[in-house]
């Protein structure tokens, strides 16, 4: 009975172009080059934002680890999963952030969802960005907190609500990303903060697109993610220390689910070495001069989105740009409002490659 009613939901799915399935990587060579069944393609869709997860001291990092310490965590944190590693990463983070301390969870999705549900409660508010990332708003769901939607990057309109709604709750939290992942536009941080300042409220910045890339003005809470530019996997959280403490204690998602492997946490600490505190402005370049060559505005970051019609359009031209050897993924709604194919610039790419897809893009009539 049960598959007969999920059946008739994947049926709409797949009428609505809206079914999704993974595309297994076969081989990747150096740089952005993959493989799909045997097809070579240069791929403009990775997260591998400074080109580090096949960087030899990472791979060595990982291997010293798996002879030191096992392939796995065995355990919570809180029992036996923990490590002096994941304390190395974390005092890393933490003076990156320039925060008194850092917590480091096994995703950027349980980060996010873990964090806001430990430090948010049920008489307290939540006003967010209308286009915060999906673990964000999972999150706030599980906060059980009143919560608010201001439009996209309006912080007159964010301030409208808390003159309208601050007085009804005990705290307030602001909650933005500072890249975001689908527009690749940023948030008016420095705005933000000063609204936080002003009503009695914390600003709480997801920074997974900006790491490494563009500089995170001041927040009271930091959220991150080490499965893009730091090329591996995992998410964290950099605070004061009684902020980090009580989230060590009350978070969900850190206390009751296993470690990340010590190889993961020992090629992360790598990473963060290779990284520094300087930033990167490739892969912002590469996307000026990929809009550049086709009279697009010029983005504020490495994220570039191209707005379809609909979802025959984007799917066509993921299609067409897969025929010519290009590996664009198109994304659809629930994901974004709007069919768009999303365009990610890394230091791997070239100006020869990105020739070549603007080529294929004019050619085909794409913008």
């Amino acid at each position: 009975m049960l598959d007969k009613i999920l059946n008739r939901e994947l049926i709409k799915l797949k009428v609505d172009n809206l079914y999704r399935e993974p595309s297994a990587i076969t081989k990747s060579e150096a740089g952005n080059v993959i493989y799909q069944n045997d097809k070579k393609l240069v791929s403009f869709s990775c997260n591998d934002y400074l080109g580090l997860i096949g960087h030899p001291l990472l791979k060595e990092s990982a291997i010293n680890a798996i002879n030191n310490y096992g392939v796995g965590a065995g355990a919570s944190r809180m029992i036996t999963g923990d490590n002096v590693i994941y304390q190395c990463l974390e005092n890393k983070l933490a003076k990156l952030y320039h925060t008194e301390m850092a917590l480091v969870f096994s995703s950027g999705y349980l980060t996010n969802v873990g964090v806001i549900s430990a430090l948010v409660h049920r008489h307290d508010m939540i006003i967010a960005d209308k286009l915060v990332h999906s673990s964000i708003i999972d999150g706030i769901k599980l906060s059980s907190a009143k919560h608010y939607r201001f439009e996209h990057n309006d912080y007159k309109h964010c301030e409208d609500m808390l003159k309208e709604y601050r007085g009804l709750h005990k705290h307030c939290f602001i909650i933005v990303e500072q890249v975001y992942s689908m527009n690749g536009d940023i948030a008016p941080i420095d705005q933000l903060r000063k609204l936080a300042e002003k009503y009695n409220a914390w600003l709480i910045t997801d920074c997974a697109h900006g790491f490494g890339l563009i500089p995170c003005a001041s927040s009271d809470i930091y959220i991150g993610t080490l499965s893009k530019a730091v090329g591996v996997l995992g998410g964290y959280v950099c605070a004061s220390k009684v902020v980090i403490k009580y989230i060590q204690n009350k978070a969900r998602t850190f206390i009751y689910t296993t470690a990340l492997p010590p190889m993961v946490i020992a090629a992360a600490s790598s990473a963060l070495d290779i990284i520094g505190e300087s930033i990167n402005d490739t892969p912002i370049k590469l996307a000026k001069f990929f809009c550049k060559n086709l009279n697009l505005t010029e983005p504020s970051s490495h994220i570039v989105p191209l707005i379809m019609k609909d979802i025959d359009s984007v799917l066509h031209a993921q299609q067409i740009l897969r025929e010519e050897g290009f590996l664009v993924v198109a994304i659809r709604p629930p994901t974004v409002p709007t069919p768009r194919l999303r365009f990610v610039f890394s230091v791997n790419h070239s100006s020869s490659d990105i020739e070549k897809l603007c080529e294929v893009i004019r050619r085909n009539k794409l913008v």
